[in-house]
């Protein structure tokens, strides 16, 4: 029975209401060990069955084996993987061992357990209940996490219980958490009572829940661990009480107390790690242990038999194994390792050898390192990183072990842990490498210091790639175009904050490059070279090479590793339309394959786009799947920030847009990632052209074209002529245009010819400004950049009222307000409409209509069924369940008065 807990009963029994109805919630409680979390979970799962209970307990002796427990908490769900998407699905079964194939990726992995749990549900309600949370395998946990953060309206509760002290639980945090404290002292007195057959005196019953501060388990067993005379107060307590961190010792006393027998039984079954009878049984044998040994500890409860061993309490285990000596243990791991014989527990047999070697053994190492491969065939990286270290541990050969170590490197970062990878790389000596080795560390070095959000390290990363390019050229010519991309498209991350190298530099070297040939690779290469040295002379390598990334054959790694080069070098062009094709491209490949960052960054480039050309309702639903895979995404608070789009908000004007936009140049700067630096640029540029401020805006433009990288940012030039003419700054207006007419030529495309004609008409006599702003409407008319054809109808505007033609402002006034509120810029449409006032005529603020009252997660899905995408697609696409999809549909029926998704096209 289970005594008290009232709030923790209440807030659990919510759940299953919740869940009942359909909806999903999740509940991590967090306490100290023996505190009563199991038994809250058993209550949960008891007063839920009327449920599908699915339940798995965290092994600490199995945390190394990739997928264990996920296997185990959906074991009797395998056989129903047909019906998930066929990515889905090959990824889960291979993770499962079911069938061979590549890797599979950790992000499908979680999706597809998202989608199989979801399905269940559709049978009626799930409940998941996950024990000792902190002993799971790295890759079900993330799992497992990343789940929680997404169930919605599925009808599936998640239960996990966590103990405090334990920090490899971090992929839990936001999660709702209930700590769950000692027992309130009526309770806590009652479950003494109620395990004391005795007399027990008050005294003494108040002393023993003092000292145990209501732990469920340490009353028990304290009280089972005193006299009779000591419970009656006739003698005197032990000091200090075995409570706390002592329990641990406690058990250790009373285990030391059986048969030597017992003992080194015992300690077999603390090592094996799925509490195997036929394993332990078979190793005890082998240490000459008969299998009546385990009656001893059987009959005190320290661990029960039935179709596997069970310990009373993870703590028994762990003072079993932790209290032996090493050579006891690495005894019983070397039986255990004989008696392991089955073929799928090769890798168990591979750890138990390692955990019975004492020193250096290749012959052990090697059969790790077949371990570490099959778990990478499984999409096991964090497995695969731990038995490599492992390996490289009991390596003989320094080269060797170096190399493994690097291996496991590699494994750590794979499976996001780059702390750990980090880690791994400082152990390594360089000098042990050979040349491949070396290139291949620096580049892991690099990819390392950004995930891990280092101050200053994408500032780093170009250096790091030229290092490791020179450590490559002489052996492997194509990672070493690898490592000049990585170069590259460092250096554009990083702008003015690039460290140890500059741009210049690596344009020569790409230029120098032995083995240039005719693929995409060396003309992507080339391209990017040229253009630093000269824009106008890169446009046709530059055409190429972005219109091969855009429609022509190129396999999935290519694209993935070259779409960024290709896209900046579209920016410089003002190639629009290319630079649209292959962000779709690539986040069309990122999905199918999985590849979550990448995905992410492509959706952030693709919502900068659409921000540019002024479609910011697309840049929004971009930007709520963006938000979505940063939490599916290991990340810091700076780099949150950088992901928030500064030149969004500053379209969207909104009261704190100065703030949001400095706190995104803040954490920009903290992180070495000068190109995010100028996008906060950006959004101050465009706020303070909306709100009127233009001599700030003109300051900040000009700053930026003078410290141009390359080009990248002559874009920027249209909105530095309008600022400085309007801060009647004509001299910095005409350098600019002189600079604008160089660019826009170059490129030749309509949007670039539409911007100097509207640049033109600012700067032109009144003679030939009316027809250089008719040229600007309609060469921009045929583009698809809104903002900035809305932008010429509010300059033509304004150049008609003040040659005192108010009637004629009119009509371009009103066509530019009616496209600003239509977009959603507030400001802009606020500048416009007190234009319209100095003509005369009265602009009303348009009425927000329903739409607005849709939440930004009801506006992305509303607008993904508006286009046509059918439930599944839309849970595929925002990393949902389709369940959450269809809750949200419904709504968004509701808010907006529609019946049917056909009549989405009519209100959105």
């Amino acid at each position: 029975m289970l005594l008290g807990r009232a709030t923790e009963r209440a807030a659990l029994e919510t759940l299953l209401d919740r869940v009942r109805a359909g909806m999903s919630q999740v509940i991590v409680l967090r306490g100290e060990a023996g505190i009563g979390k199991t038994a809250l979970l058993d209550a949960v799962a008891e007063a839920g069955t009327d449920l599908q209970v699915l339940r798995v307990a965290g092994v600490e002796a199995e945390a190394e084996f990739p997928f264990a427990a996920l296997h185990r908490l959906l074991v009797a769900y395998v056989n129903d993987l047909d019906g998930l998407p066929a990515t889905q699905r090959q990824a889960l079964s291979v993770a499962f061992g079911l069938t061979d194939g590549l890797a599979a990726d950790r992000f499908l992995v979680s999706l597809a357990v998202l989608s199989l749990l979801a399905r269940t549900a559709v049978r009626g309600p799930v409940l998941c209940c996950v024990d000792d949370t902190q002993w799971l395998d790295r890759e079900s946990l993330n799992v497992l996490a990343f789940v929680a953060r997404r169930v919605h309206a599925e009808g599936i509760g998640l239960v996990f219980t966590v103990r405090t002290g334990t920090d490899d639980v971090a992929v839990l945090e936001g999660l709702p958490v209930l700590m769950v404290e000692g027992l309130p002292q009526p309770d806590a007195l009652e479950l003494l009572r109620s395990v004391v057959s005795g007399v027990l005196d008050p005294k003494v019953a108040g002393q023993i829940v003092t000292a145990t501060r209501g732990n469920p388990l340490a009353i028990t067993d304290l009280s089972a661990s005193l006299t009779g005379n000591q419970l009656a107060g006739a003698l005197l307590l032990p000091e200090p009480l075995p409570v706390g961190n002592r329990l641990e010792a406690h058990y250790l006393q009373q285990v030391r107390r059986f048969a030597s027998a017992t003992q080194r039984w015992l300690l077999v079954a603390a090592a094996e790690p799925q509490g195997d009878i036929g394993y332990v049984t078979a190793a005890a044998a082998d240490l000459g242990v008969r299998p009546e040994a385990a009656d001893e500890a059987e009959r005190a409860k320290l661990v029960t038999l039935a179709a596997e061993i069970r310990f009373r309490h993870p703590l028994v285990r762990s003072a079993v194994y932790g209290g032996a000596t090493s050579s006891e243990r690495r005894r019983a791991h070397q039986a255990l390792a004989v008696a392991t014989t089955r073929t799928a527990d090769a890798d168990r047999r591979a750890w138990h050898r390692a955990s019975a070697a004492l020193q250096p053994d290749e012959e052990v190492a090697a059969d790790l390192v077949l371990a570490a491969g099959r778990a990478a065939n499984r999409g096991g990286y964090a497995a695969r990183a731990t038995f490599l270290t492992r390996a490289a541990e009991l390596t003989p050969d320094e080269r060797a072990r170096a190399g493994r170590l690097l291996a496991a490197a590699d494994a750590a970062f794979t499976s996001g842990a780059p702390t750990q990878a980090q880690m791994l790389l400082d152990a390594i000596d360089p000098d042990l490498l050979d040349a491949t080795g070396q290139g291949n560390r620096l580049m892991l070095r690099a990819r390392t210091i950004v995930a891990l959000g280092a101050e200053r390290g994408m500032a780093q990363v170009p250096a790091t790639c030229l290092a490791a390019y020179e450590a490559f050229r002489g052996d492997r010519p194509e990672l070493a175009r690898t490592a000049l991309l990585g170069a590259i498209d460092g250096s554009l991350a990083s702008e003015y904050l690039i460290e140890g190298t500059d741009l210049r530099r690596i344009a020569e070297t790409v230029t120098r490059r032995p083995g240039r040939g005719e693929t995409l690779t060396d003309l992507v290469l080339d391209a990017f070279a040229m253009s630093v040295v000269s824009v106008p002379d890169a446009v046709p390598l530059i055409r190429r090479a972005t219109t091969w990334l855009a429609t022509g054959e190129v396999s999935d790694t290519v694209l993935l590793t070259h779409y960024l080069t290709g896209v900046t070098l579209c920016t410089r062009i003002w190639a629009d339309r290319t630079r649209e094709a292959i962000l779709h491209r690539t986040a069309a490949v990122a999905r199918r394959t999985g590849a979550l960052q990448v995905l992410e960054i492509a959706l952030f480039a693709l919502a900068t786009h659409e921000t540019t050309l002024g479609r910011l309702e697309a840049a929004d639903e971009l930007l709520l799947e963006v938000h979505q895979l940063r939490s599916a995404v290991a990340s810091t608070p700076y780099m949150w920030e950088v992901f928030r789009s500064p030149e969004q908000v500053g379209w969207r004007a909104l009261d704190d847009a100065p703030e949001h936009i400095g706190r995104a140049r803040q954490a920009a700067t903290w992180l070495g990632m000068g190109a995010s630096v100028c996008l906060t640029d950006l959004g101050s540029i465009i706020l303070d052209l909306a709100r009127g401020n233009y001599a700030a805006a003109a300051t900040t433009a000009a700053a930026l074209i003078e410290d141009d990288y390359a080009g990248a940012y002559a874009r920027v030039l249209p909105d530095l002529i309008e600022a400085a003419v309007y801060a009647e700054d004509r001299d910095r207006a005409g350098q600019a245009l002189e600079l604008l007419i160089e660019r826009a030529t170059t490129s030749g495309s309509p949007w670039a010819l539409g911007l100097l004609d509207r640049s033109r008409a600012l700067l032109a006599p009144d003679s030939a400004a009316e027809d250089l702003f008719r040229s600007a409407i309609a060469t921009l008319g045929d583009t698809a950049a809104v903002g900035d054809l809305a932008r010429a109808y509010l300059l033509y505007g304004e150049w008609l009222r003040r040659q005192r033609r108010r009637r004629d402002a009119r009509d371009p006034l009103r066509t530019a307000l009616a496209m600003f509120e239509e977009l959603g810029a507030p400001a802009f449409a606020e500048r416009t409409r007190q234009e319209l006032l100095a003509t005369g005529e009265t602009a009303r603020k348009r009425n927000p209509e329903t739409a607005g009252d849709l939440t930004p997660q009801e506006a992305a899905i509303a607008a993904l069924a508006r286009d046509g995408l059918t439930n599944p697609e839309i849970a595929e696409r925002l990393f949902i369940s389709t369940s959450t999809v269809d809750y949200h549909l419904r709504k968004v029926f509701r808010k907006l008065g529609v019946e049917s998704r056909r009549q989405l096209g009519r209100v959105l």
